[in-house]
């Protein structure tokens, strides 16, 4: 039995055109998903207008990087731990040690957070869990003590 050459190319090309549909809309469909934004940024901008301090900037710095850990739709806020109010009588020496954790916890040798399969869902789980250390008296690699009680809002 001889097969006709022609009729199995094109055969071959409407199996493959086909292939190609499927995945195409599987591939859609997938990336038509809504990816969740970090608003660490924005959060800020609309609580203060006004321009940054350095002990503002060193803040915002650590919010962003603590909210590389958190998957779901509750951040840490970082337009309230921010505010001029909140970082009243603050050193950047104590924003640094602040920032110093959080980037610690961030970069974890084992589980860095800001992994995927390592991110909370909520900033709550996420204070509670990785930046467990960052909400208490935190000894810095300078050996310097600080205590950074509240210094994460979600």
């Amino acid at each position: 039995m001889k097969m006709n050459n022609k009729t199995f190319k094109s055969g071959l090309v409407g199996i493959s055109l086909a292939l190609l549909l499927a995945a195409g809309l599987v591939g859609c469909s997938e990336s038509g998903a809504k990816k969740e934004d970090n608003p660490t940024a924005l959060l800020y901008l609309v609580n203060n207008s006004a321009g940054l301090t350095d002990v503002q900037a060193i803040c915002v710095a650590a919010y962003t990087a603590a909210n590389s850990c958190v998957g779901g739709k509750e951040y840490f806020n970082a337009g309230t731990g921010c505010a001029l109010t909140k970082l009243d009588g603050k050193t950047t020496e104590q924003m640094n040690a602040f920032k110093e954790c959080v980037l610690f916890k961030v970069n974890d040798g084992v589980q860095p957070c800001s992994l995927p399969q390592f991110t909370y869902a909520l900033a709550q789980q996420a204070l509670a869990g990785a930046f467990s250390a960052c909400n208490k008296k935190y000894t810095t690699t300078a050996g310097v003590e600080v205590d950074l009680k509240d210094y994460l809002i979600y």
